[in-house]
């Protein structure tokens, strides 16, 4: 274990980075919108397009969540953000997928893989790994970031990663763009992302769906 650690700390702290920053990073972001929502409203389309080309960026690199960034987008743009945010999330799993791969070059797949057990299991899962990505993108509790270092790591195929993975953000996505043009004020959207009865039920579901599958998965996996 010792010896795990030591061959891939900076993985692991990358990993950890990813999952801790957007926590911090769009708490901040979060005061500044509140404070310039009349400038916001004002945004022409190259200030849009702007800022869509930050946040691929940003949620590639754990700065913001994507939910984050759908819910501002549908308050602030309504329907009309559905494109460009999906856009966004695909190029930002590229970002993050290529990113990840860059800095691990392989080690840590190499290394699971010389433990026969774990290598049978990462070569079943590799059969549904079209599946799995599918339903881990589909959970929006799961970071985003996370699973692009996670499926990078695991060494998915970058077709599968990117068709699975966009087709999975799409429910999540459309729930939060619709949260976002409900949502009175953005003060009240922000602290309490999925306010009302139906879209905590949406949520719920996905979240649930997501673990079902995933569960059904590792378990065949495993055996």
């Amino acid at each position: 274990m010792l010896d795990f650690l030591k061959r891939n700390t900076f993985t692991i702290l990358y990993t950890f980075f990813l999952g801790l920053m957007p926590l911090l990073v769009s708490s901040s972001i979060s005061y500044w919108v509140i404070t310039h929502e009349r400038d916001i409203q004002n945004f022409t389309f190259q200030s849009w397009t702007i800022a869509f080309i930050i946040a691929c960026f940003t949620m590639a690199f754990a700065l913001t969540p994507t939910t984050f960034i759908a819910l501002l987008s549908g308050y602030f743009l309504g329907w009309q953000a559905l494109f460009p945010v999906a856009i966004t999330y695909w190029i930002a799993s590229f970002l993050g997928y290529k990113t990840a791969q860059f800095i691990d070059g392989g080690r840590f797949l190499t290394i699971l893989s010389e433990k026969p057990k774990v290598k049978q299991v990462l070569d079943n899962l590799q059969q549904d790994e079209f599946k799995i990505i599918l339903l881990a993108r589909l959970s929006p509790i799961l970071p985003f970031a996370v699973t692009n270092v996670l499926f990078s790591f695991s060494g998915t195929k970058l077709s599968n990663f990117l068709t699975a993975g966009f087709l999975g953000m799409l429910p999540r996505t459309i729930l939060s763009i619709w949260i976002g043009t409900q949502a009175q004020e953005i003060k009240r959207l922000i602290e309490h992302p999925s306010e009302g009865n139906i879209s905590q039920l949406l949520v719920l579901g996905l979240i649930g769906g997501s673990i079902l599958g995933l569960g059904y998965f590792v378990k065949k996996a495993v055996r």
